[in-house]
């Protein structure tokens, strides 16, 4: 008999980040599948359930949830983050449809990276904007790169994910050298080191200023549009709401 797979999003590392959801969903199966960095984060909550911890892909963390839910026991896998974005939820769902399964699979959304970057950058994300992840895992960095043209000319507000992905600081030398052909050295670039951690580093610098040498590889960008401006530290995309105009 199936049961029910939760793919669970436990925010960016913080346990008072972990939703009431998440913790309701963890609190209901027999099996809990992550990263262990991820398993830490809800250890008080997985003792008496089985525990497995999967580093190395996403498509092995399916695998196991499916066998054991096939078997009748509920899973949750969880992921950092929002599990919709740019993690395991879209990894499991294909890995369903190539095999040809179906099962119940629930999706608990979780405090997504560009959210909570937000948050501690201001407010960058206040006008329209555009995700691009600089792995190309999946996606070639062709694609990639058209992506990027697209949303520097079309004047988004751009979060940059993975900036480093697979060929180290060359990839966001590369990617940055590509958004300055439509933008000015001064629009500005906020930056998440480290989120959620003891050592998080949140700045505010500008696309002729920014120093990817100097970056941790565990960051995210957030690239300002031509009106996000900087004011008493936080960095702001205006939404240009006007009196009398709702939204």
């Amino acid at each position: 008999m199936s049961a029910t797979v939760y793919l669970v999003g436990i925010g960016p590392g913080q346990a008072e980040l972990v939703t009431p959801e998440a913790l309701k969903a963890i609190g209901k199966v027999s099996v809990v599948i992550g990263q262990p960095e991820c398993l830490l984060l809800v250890e008080a909550l997985t003792r008496g359930k089985e525990v497995i911890a999967e580093r190395q892909s996403p498509l092995g963390r399916s695998r196991l949830a499916v066998e054991k839910a096939q078997a009748g026991q509920d899973v949750a896998i969880i992921s950092s983050g929002d599990p919709g974005v740019y993690a395991i939820a879209a990894t499991f769902l294909e890995y369903l449809k190539d095999n040809n399964i179906t099962l119940d699979v629930k999706v608990v959304p979780g405090v997504g990276l560009a959210g909570y970057a937000a948050a501690r950058l201001g407010a960058p994300l206040g006008n329209d904007s555009a995700a691009i992840t600089l792995t190309d895992q999946g996606t070639p960095w062709p694609v990639i790169r058209k992506r990027l043209e697209a949303a520097a000319s079309a004047d988004f507000v751009i979060v940059i994910y993975n900036p480093f992905g697979k060929l180290g600081p060359s990839r966001l030398q590369e990617a940055l050298k590509i958004i300055a052909e439509y933008r000015t050295a001064q629009t500005l670039v906020g930056v998440l080191s480290k989120a959620a951690t003891p050592d998080e580093q949140v700045q505010i610098t500008t696309l002729g200023e920014v120093n990817v040498l100097a970056l941790p590889v565990d960051t995210l960008l957030i690239i300002g549009n031509s009106q996000s401006y900087a004011r008493d530290g936080r960095m702001v995309t205006p939404r240009l709401y006007r009196e009398g105009v709702g939204y």
